[in-house]
């Protein structure tokens, strides 16, 4: 086992980058249908009909496709064969937009017309969980919504260009952010297990990155083939997966590349796109621990992940705030350690199987040293569960020891 850790500290110098594997269903409104994408053929067939507008559906652990439709203010269920039939409409639905599964199993949709988040019972019952009004006005047209690893409930404002989180535990809608004014029309969103939630920005052509400890948005990929993204699906083997206004799948990895997976320019948009529930998702996570200790200009360095990391999946570290142009290490092992060094604190036992590896931090200036790692984890059942501990130190005349220590980071690879 140890010596399998070493290899995946090893690959984590290794730049990869792959697409989704799964099946595909895709929301066509153009022909009020359900399209299915097969991964491994690559074939586009009509699979349901019968809708307005389709868009983000989800699909359930009891096996049945949940499909809002914006336009007949409804939500359908549609089995394995594509057989259709209603499931809910009216009451806190007017002209509902996406369909999620919650932690505890029950349905989630989210309302843009009546400005509703309501849970679903399985038999297709209402119950309001927010809306504008008990919100103080923060539910302003609700869109794409996602939970995130804590439960916590996140909704794209598609009219207030914004990022809410409604916690039912403690009873609250607060507000994440606007991104830094980058979010425009913001529709799906999902959640990973780094703290990063990603927004389709579907008028301004990209997809945004929002830091759910701090509120910080940027840009992650603006790709100009990319036109009005507009649902946005995390992979199981890392990545996003996202529809687009110019008829197209594409796949976007850590490091905000984008690939074309499918295009079929005579279907005209492409709203939503879903998995089966039985192609499931990764419970990893990277999650910072520990307080490190700065270097010059007073900045301490930040180390945090990127997507999910699970075996097979393509995940990324990524280091910033270190002073430009620095060379430093990431020091790994498989537990964590509080240990005095350098006028900082060693966060990683970095003994057997651990070590140091040695990085280059490109960039200027205090704090303007960056770098993205991508690996993809070994896809081998050995490595679910297993966990790792990683901190920066980056040689820094300006540290109090002239070395500076970022956060540690413990990655946890998940199921």
């Amino acid at each position: 086992m140890r010596r399998l850790m070493l290899i995946v500290a090893l690959l984590a110098l290794l730049p990869t980058a792959r697409a989704g594997d799964e099946d595909y269903y895709i929301s066509i409104p153009a022909f009020g249908a359900i399209y299915l994408l097969d991964a491994e053929t690559g074939t586009l067939t009509p699979w349901a009909s019968g809708f307005g507008i389709p868009f983000y559906g989800v699909w359930a652990d009891d096996g049945f496709l949940y499909m809002p439709d914006r336009a007949l203010g409804a939500i359908f269920k549609i089995d394995t064969a594509g057989n259709v039939v209603p499931f809910a409409a009216g009451g806190f639905l007017g002209s509902p937009v996406t369909v999620v599964q919650a932690p505890d199993g029950s349905l989630v949709a989210a309302d843009i017309f009546n400005q509703t988040i309501v849970r679903l019972d399985p038999l297709g019952n209402q119950t309001l969980i927010s809306d504008v009004a008990s919100s103080g006005g923060m539910l302003n047209g609700p869109g794409g919504i996602a939970y995130g690893p804590d439960g916590v409930l996140y909704v794209s404002n598609n009219v207030g260009n914004n990022i809410v989180a409604i916690d039912e535990v403690a009873d609250t809608v607060t507000l994440v952010g606007d991104g830094g004014g980058l979010l425009i029309d913001p529709g799906g969103i999902s959640v990973d297990g780094a703290g990063n939630l990603y927004v389709a920005n579907y008028s301004s052509n990209n997809i945004v990155r929002i830091r759910l400890d701090t509120g910080e948005g940027t840009v992650f990929c603006d790709d100009p083939f990319m036109i009005s993204p507009n649902d946005v699906k995390l992979g199981r083997d890392g990545g996003l997966n996202v529809t687009t206004k110019n008829s197209s799948l594409v796949h976007i990895d850590a490091l905000g590349q984008l690939t074309l997976i499918k295009q079929d320019q005579d279907l005209g948009d492409w709203d939503g796109v879903a998995v089966p529930a039985d192609f499931p998702g990764c419970d990893g996570s990277f999650t910072p621990y520990g307080v490190g200790t700065p270097g010059s200009g007073g900045i301490v360095p930040r180390l945090g992940g990127i997507f999910s990391p699970c075996p097979g999946a393509s995940v990324a570290l990524e280091f910033d705030r270190n002073l430009g142009n620095a060379q430093g290490f990431v020091a790994w092992g498989a537990a964590p350690l509080s240990a005095p060094l350098k006028g900082g604190t060693l966060l990683v036992d970095i003994g057997a199987p651990g070590g140091l590896i040695p990085l280059p931090f490109p960039g200027s200036g205090p704090g303007g040293g960056s770098l993205t790692l991508p690996f993809t984890l070994p896809d081998l059942p050995i490595f679910a569960g297993a966990d790792f501990y990683l901190q920066t130190l980056v040689w820094d005349a300006g540290a109090p020891g002239g070395v500076a220590f970022s956060n540690g980071l413990h990655e946890h690879i998940g199921n």
